[in-house]
């Protein structure tokens, strides 16, 4: 940490006036490279830097080991001697994206895995420890649109096996089915022909293929049982495919020790850690390899049992980034210069689901939190006085229960007990149907909250008419004979407490419980932090949607917007658009509070404001000036994440209208703008083509570019080693810039962690 602070403050200096531009990042807090000179069983750092350094590798002579490391801002190969006798250095020139290198049998090449034509791609070069080679010397093996990972080569050199995601379509993800979701398989490249053969097809990934001694197998992990990876064994024509790692723990990346033994990475789900484990084909048993203090990924294993894998100690929440993720608040290697085109940014990854917006006057960040780590205190914490009704009700209900039973056993001489004891029943089919509506839109469904007092609605008719019935038959006992009135009149009451819990739980169920947001600045160069205001959520509104959702500064920093609300709500969720102001330290609501409205801008003299909202029954854009409301897209499609220009002339926003079908009800989307002509907006204007996900566009502060969030260049790494098995199953993004004039693209991040929200402020003055 005191490393990664002071080279924030020597970044700073060196970054003084430059424009800043800050984003989220799902990327780990640190890791080095460690090395085992032992057979596995204990790593010692060989690696010692601010920034990340992974996926390393040994040369087959045991005199170099290769890694991939960002502290030249992005990832690229470097290489350093076994012994530590030099620093490390580049292998190949480039600004692009290098990763997964592997050496051939002889020693003479690498392959590797680069991004520097667009997508990921495997690419082959000669291998001088040496000498700074260009990209432009590497080989495409590949050449395909869609990606390619970690390659290995075949014993004698012929075939190089590697995993690729080309054989599936990019569907929706299962659980989050805003984020999309990608299927990897193993294939097999005759390198001196170029003949392609598949070797999986699952619907699952299939990864991380390794060759046995002899060639005629290949081991590989696999999700194909209930996406749980386990590791498989197949020939190398992929016949005969079968599991050899227990699918009641993950296995990933295996590493062949011996013609019967292999080593694969499993993860500790209870204490989030990972280890090492062996797998003895012959006596089928599983043993540690490694289970140190460190968690170590990727391992590697040269011929003699050396080792190398990379990792860092498990990552524990800091106090300067409560609800993010465990660890710093600021990536590793960050700020970071990027000379680019015509940019010269300073960057700075923020390891948070929504960026932390930057403070445009001084070295400050903001963000919410909402402690979710003891649940029962958050119940306490947060019941109001509107919960003691519901549990006086339900009480009574319980209490009206056992009554029947008293009262069967009273007058069981008058009318028989199993009637009293049908009504007791009956009233507790009653309280259960009350409390399963309850549940489902509270608890499991809770995106259809809104749909709640419909649902009580309908279901109190049922219990009130039930009631209305035993009421007129208790007062008409001639009906049903003298003896049924105590029966019937126990039965209307009983349904009567039953209706009133039921309409009680539907229409007041949003005033139960007060989930709050804690507002906090925190100074990003001494990591200083102070609570600036607790957000109450509007009453009425399921407490879930208490949490904040796109906060950012004012542009005169005067304050914060934000809002309250589900991101991706369905019509009719609520969601409502607020400001803060530091100095009166008051929260005001800027849009409705009975629509789904989100995601506010503000133009710099604050004239303007641009929202999104489904105020007209579809999710539009709207611009609010001079008191006036105007629908600038009113269209069937969906529309998300609108920006306004400092000079509140041009809007830019990301739609689905001419997007790409993926599955579940969604679409990509891409970027739109509209401009103001006069005193008119214009048509809005399609400005990517992408056919991928796309979001969180935001102006430069000269409004000459748009900065934003896509997947158009895939991913760079195996789904389940980088994304969802470490991070977060969210949509794989990189940050880029487009300069509206002409449309030209500067990709400023290459990476393999989902990168998203960026915010574009002016340098320090």
């Amino acid at each position: 940490m005191k490393k990664l602070i002071c080279c924030c403050f020597l970044i700073q200096t060196l970054a003084f006036g430059q424009d800043r531009v800050f984003f989220s990042s799902f990327s780990p807090e640190t890791w080095e490279i460690f090395l085992s000179k032992d057979d596995g069983k204990n790593f010692l750092p060989i690696t010692d830097h601010p920034a990340l350094d992974y996926d390393a590798v040994i040369s087959p002579d045991e005199k170099w080991v290769v890694f991939t490391s960002e502290r030249s801002g992005n990832p690229q190969l470097y290489v350093m001697p076994i012994d530590g006798s030099a620093a490390p250095k580049r292998l190949i020139q480039s600004d692009s994206f290098q990763d997964q290198a592997t050496f051939s049998a002889d020693r003479s090449q690498i392959a590797f895995v680069g991004s520097h034509e667009g997508n990921a791609e495997i690419y082959l070069i000669d291998f001088l420890p040496d000498s700074l080679q260009d990209i432009s010397q590497a080989k495409n093996l590949t050449n395909h649109p869609d990606g390619d990972f970690r390659p290995n080569f075949s014993p004698d050199g012929q075939y190089l096996a590697f995993s690729s995601d080309r054989g599936h379509d990019i569907r929706p993800h299962r659980s989050f089915p805003f984020a999309m979701d990608r299927i990897g398989d193993i294939y097999k490249l005759h390198l001196e022909t170029g003949n392609l053969v598949r070797l999986t097809e699952e619907e699952a990934w299939d990864g991380s293929p390794v060759w046995s001694k002899d060639g005629k197998s290949i081991y590989f992990y696999s999700g194909r049982n209930n996406n749980q990876p386990a590791v498989f064994q197949m020939n190398s024509d992929g016949t005969e495919v079968k599991q050899l790692s227990d699918s009641s723990h993950v296995g990933l990346s295996p590493v062949l020790i011996s013609d019967s033994k292999f080593a694969y990475m499993t993860v500790n789900q209870e204490a989030d850690r990972i280890y090492q484990l062996t797998f003895d084909l012959s006596s089928q048993m599983v043993d540690t390899l490694y289970r140190g203090e460190i968690d170590l990924f990727n391992p590697h294993r040269s011929q003699s049992g050396l080792w190398v894998a990379h990792g860092a100690k498990t990552a524990k929440e800091i106090e300067s980034n409560q609800g993010g993720f465990p660890g710093s608040l600021i990536g590793a290697g960050f700020p970071m210069i990027k000379n680019q085109d015509s940019l010269s940014l300073e960057l700075t990854a923020i390891r948070r689901a929504f960026a932390a917006p930057p403070d445009p006057k001084g070295p400050y960040l903001v963000f919410d939190y909402f402690d979710q780590a003891d649940p029962s205190k958050t119940f306490i914490d947060g019941a109001t006085f509107w919960v003691l009704p519901v549990l006086i009700l339900i009480l009574g209900c319980i209490w009206m229960l056992l009554r029947g039973i008293y009262l069967g056993i009273q007058n069981r001489k008058k009318i028989s007990f199993w009637k009293y004891l049908l009504a007791a029943l009956g009233g507790l089919v009653g309280l259960m149907a009350v409390l399963v509506v309850f549940m489902y839109f509270f608890l499991i469904d809770f995106m259809a909250f809104d749909y709640l007092p419909l649902a009580a609605l309908g279901l109190c008719l049922i219990l009130g008419g039930l009631a209305l019935f035993f009421y007129f038959s208790w007062k008409n006992p001639e009906n049903y004979g003298p003896s049924n009135r105590i029966l019937t009149r126990y039965l209307f009451r009983t349904f009567l407490l039953l209706s009133i819990l039921c309409i009680y739980l539907g229409f007041f169920a949003g005033y139960f419980f007060e989930v709050r947001s804690e507002l906090y600045r925190i100074n990003y160069q001494t990591l200083e932090k102070e609570s600036i205001h607790t957000i109450r959520p509007q009453p009425g509104v399921h407490p879930a949607f208490g949490t904040v959702i796109d906060l950012k500064y004012l542009p005169d920093g005067s304050g914060l917007v934000f809002t309250t609300g589900p991101f991706r709500g369905d019509k009719g969720s609520k969601a409502t658009v607020w400001e803060y102001d530091f100095a009166g330290k008051n929260q005001k609501k800027l849009t409705q509070m009975n629509n789904n409205s989100g995601f506010g801008d503000f133009s710099l003299t604050k004239d303007r404001m641009v929202f999104r909202s489904d105020r007209d029954g579809n999710f539009d854009i709207f611009v609010e000036e001079n008191g006036l409301l105007t629908n600038l897209t009113n269209s069937q499609g969906r529309e998300n994440f609108p920006a306004i220009s400092p000079d509140g002339n041009k809007i830019v926003y990301v739609g689905d209208q001419n997007g790409k079908d993926v599955g579940m009800g969604i679409k990509t989307m891409d970027l739109y703008l509209i401009t103001r002509e006069g005193q008119t907006w214009t048509a809005p204007k399609q400005i990517t083509f992408t056919q991928s996900q796309t979001g969180h566009p935001h102006f430069s502060p000269d409004g000459e570019w748009v900065i934003y969030t896509t997947e158009e260049y895939g991913i760079n790494d195996e789904q389940p080693l980088s994304q969802s098995f470490i991070f977060s199953p969210q949509m794989y993004g990189e940050i880029v810039a487009l300069r509206i004039r002409d449309g030209k693209k500067v990709k400023l991040t290459h990476n393999k962690w989902e990168e998203g929200a960026p915010l574009w402020v002016k340098g320090f003055q």
